[in-house]
């Protein structure tokens, strides 16, 4: 898939980008799987790799990407007690004990912290353009933030007003609008 060699060779970029400010050890991508070793992982596991993780396994098998902003690597055969069944572990996010995960289920990929979904992406693309945008120091929210904060101020009756949550909305979308016009 070239939209995952795409998002790789970007976040490679910017990591070498970011060297004079947090060290050359700040980030490695080692080299890819074969597709025998993922065709071994699954027939043992008889579990399936979702594709855009597949393609970004080919490319590296590990990685650590600035920092401990994330790391991914290839899943083990067993899988860590603290998960639920039915999740696959395959990275760390953040470095405070985040991880990410793939639903065998729905080849859905989930952040998962301290027993609660953090976040919940339809495909590794999703994930990896979370990464980019905290590590580009492009600080706003991706639109995949927002539509989660939306669903949340939207469904908090009790803390957050309907009136400000419509404020709070509304000036997210005006500093994406000046962002894109570059102002």
């Amino acid at each position: 898939m070239e939209e995952v060699k795409a998002k790789f060779e970007e976040i490679k970029k910017l990591c070498k980008e970011s060297v004079e400010e947090y060290g050359e050890n700040s980030f490695y991508f080692k080299d890819g799987a074969s597709e025998s070793e993922i065709i071994s992982w699954e027939k043992q596991t008889g579990i399936m790799i979702p594709e855009t993780y597949r393609e970004w396994l080919k490319l590296t098998k590990e990685c650590m990407i600035r920092d401990n902003v994330a790391s991914f690597y290839f899943p083990e055969i067993e899988q860590p007690s603290f998960l639920p069944e039915g999740y696959v572990l395959i990275g760390n996010v953040v470095g405070d004990g985040e991880v990410v995960c793939f639903d065998k289920n729905n080849a859905k990929f989930l952040s998962y912290f301290e027993g609660k979904i953090n976040e919940n992406y339809d495909d590794f693309i999703d994930v990896l353009n979370e990464i980019i945008v905290s590590i580009s120091g492009n600080r706003s929210l991706s639109a995949k933030s927002l539509e989660n904060l939306k669903k949340l101020l939207e469904n908090n009756s009790t803390e957050v007003s309907k009136e400000s949550a419509a404020l709070f909305l509304q000036f997210m979308k005006n500093a994406e609008e000046r962002e894109k016009d570059g102002k």
